[in-house]
């Protein structure tokens, strides 16, 4: 019993002495030796790898900052970048003609348009009807072309010894869809997404012409519109001398790629506050004095920098000579919107540069009054004092 005792006893003690002899050689072995690496692939320092905001800056290319600004700007919508809605009062601005071999009652249409800066068109909408008048002897609309034309030197008519700048044919009626009774006249929508964008350069004055062709005696025309410059260019066959300038606008809306914020705003009335914040933008006033013959007399001057002067006062009672004229060609300021007391705005047009018109009349209420262009790039104040 007891030898069998000595002989476990002797064994558990081979056995703990080979376990430790592995185990402090598994310790004491020497590492491997990693292989040197090239030098192109050698770990950059660690101050290196972290880059301040200032070193992402400098190193940052074209194409990455181009990226950051197109993630954070605003995105683009179609809007509506120039307008002139029909007129609630009705009347027709024909424009159409019997295709293909014309007649003596075929009508031409052009309406001027410019923007301050640059815009590009992609859609052109447009409100139109058939002239009561005429009893459907045109028959319905089968097409429209829709020209785009430069301006003469002066600015006051299109260039019209050109070809047009481009040349669109819708091929149809432009989704011709009844819209609001005007006058007793049924009028209709049209739109047209044109096949190739317009750029529209800035402060340059354009001319669209919407033709209708119908297959008899034309009949068709463009409501009238408003918020343009009250006057559009037409050619009548067979009156003597065609073409000239005539009052009214028609109605029609220029669309492209932009903000909500590009959108043009109605005219409204200004506000005591709105008119005494335009009052401290423009220069000192410049008072009128009254002449012997008991007339305060002043000239008005438009050109491309805003009137002159674009504050002056006269007194009330007193009658005012006002004479406006603009300095060179100036882009849709030929036109000089005015009131006083509860007059309503009275246009003053000039039909060429080297143009006048004379406006005389008497304010009896004391206030300050805004004079404007049709496109309100251009403003002042007259006030009038007791």
């Amino acid at each position: 019993m007891f030898s069998r005792i000595l002989r476990i006893a002797a064994l558990l003690l081979l056995v703990s002495g080979f376990l430790c002899g592995c185990a402090e050689s598994t310790v004491q072995a020497p590492l491997p030796t990693s292989p040197s690496l090239p030098d192109a692939v050698t770990p950059a320092p660690v101050a290196a790898a972290t880059a301040t905001p200032t070193d992402a800056a400098a190193t940052a290319t074209p194409a990455d900052t181009a990226a950051s600004e197109d993630a954070t700007a605003p995105a683009l919508t179609t809007v509506v970048l120039y307008s002139q809605p029909p007129n609630s009062s009705g009347g027709l601005l024909h424009s159409s003609l019997r295709d293909p071999d014309g007649s003596d009652t075929d009508q031409w249409t052009w309406d001027s348009f410019a923007f301050d800066k640059t815009r590009t068109l992609t859609e052109v909408r447009w409100q139109g009807a058939y002239d009561p008048a005429r009893r459907g002897s045109g028959g319905l609309v089968r097409d429209f072309t829709v020209d785009i034309y430069g301006s003469i030197p002066s600015g006051i008519e299109p260039d019209i010894s050109n070809p047009p700048l481009v040349h669109y044919e819708v091929g149809g009626n432009a989704g011709e869809t009844p819209a609001d009774v005007l006058d007793g006249v049924q009028t209709y929508d049209y739109e047209f997404v044109l096949p190739a964008p317009f750029e529209a350069a800035a402060w340059t004055q354009y001319w669209i012409q919407i033709e209708a062709l119908q297959s008899g005696a034309p009949d068709w025309g463009l409501a009238k519109g408003t918020s343009g410059d009250l006057q559009y260019f037409r050619r009548i066959p067979g009156q003597g001398y065609n073409y000239w300038t005539a009052q009214g606008d028609a109605a029609f809306q220029l669309l492209g790629p932009g903000l909500a914020s590009d959108a043009p705003a109605p005219e409204v009335t200004r506000s005591p506050e709105e008119l005494a914040a335009l009052v401290d933008t423009l220069p000192p006033v410049e008072e009128i004095p009254v002449s012997e013959e008991g007339v305060q007399a002043t000239v008005l001057v438009v050109s491309r920098s805003g009137y002159t002067p674009g504050h002056f006062a006269v007194k009330a009672g007193v009658p005012v000579r006002l004479t406006f004229r603009q300095l060179g060609y100036v882009p849709g300021g030929n036109i000089l919107l005015i009131h006083w007391d509860a007059q309503a705005e009275i246009p003053l047009v000039l039909t060429s540069p080297g143009d006048s018109e004379v406006l005389e009349f008497t304010p009896t209420k004391p206030g300050d009054y805004r004079f404007r262009c049709p496109h309100d790039w251009y403003e002042g104040v007259m006030t009038v004092q007791e």
